[in-house]
């Protein structure tokens, strides 16, 4: 289940992103597949003493392990390379673009992690994983809300707090 809802929410994503910005299909792929490697390797690294001890679960993702700082991290650098390397005009915008859906999708994958019974601590008697989809949706309309050339700095300064505030609950 985790896995169709996380496809999903990179679904979801990737359409909203192709909808705002259409010359955005020439990097998407490249930026789902460098979310998907970076979001492994940084969890990988964050929980490196586990996978210390067994290299080879180093590529069992099914059994899970994934990162949202990862993910996010290597699919910007992606992004702004794919960018240089089509020529595209406009980087800001197509940023923009890139960055407006993300606290969606991110809200969706939130569903995911309560399917799978993860992130069950209560913060204000919600569980922690839906206290984040909550404030996730919040924080797309936001940045949806700002100007375009904002919308990445709204994104990471939201998500940041979002993370500082409940990160002790999780």
């Amino acid at each position: 289940m985790y896995g169709l809802i996380v496809g999903g929410a990179v679904a979801v994503w990737w359409s909203w992103v192709e909808r705002i910005e259409p010359r955005a299909k020439k990097v998407v792929p490249w930026v789902i597949v460098a979310a998907l490697i970076g979001a492994r390797v940084y969890h990988v690294i964050d929980q490196w003493d586990y996978y210390a001890q067994d290299w080879g679960r180093i590529l069992q993702v099914w059994n899970g392990g994934l990162s949202i700082w990862g993910a996010v991290g290597a699919g910007l650098l992606v992004l702004w390379l794919g960018i240089r390397k089509e020529e595209l005009e406009n980087r800001r915008a197509i940023i923009a673009a890139f960055i407006t859906p993300l606290p969606l999708a991110q809200a969706i994958g939130r569903l995911a992690n309560g399917f799978n019974g993860e992130f069950t601590n209560l913060v204000g008697g919600i569980p922690w994983w839906a206290m984040e989809a909550i404030l996730d949706l919040a924080l797309f309309g936001i940045v949806w809300l700002v100007e375009k050339k904002w919308r990445i700095w709204v994104y990471a300064g939201g998500y940041l707090l979002i993370r500082l505030v409940l990160q002790p609950y999780r």
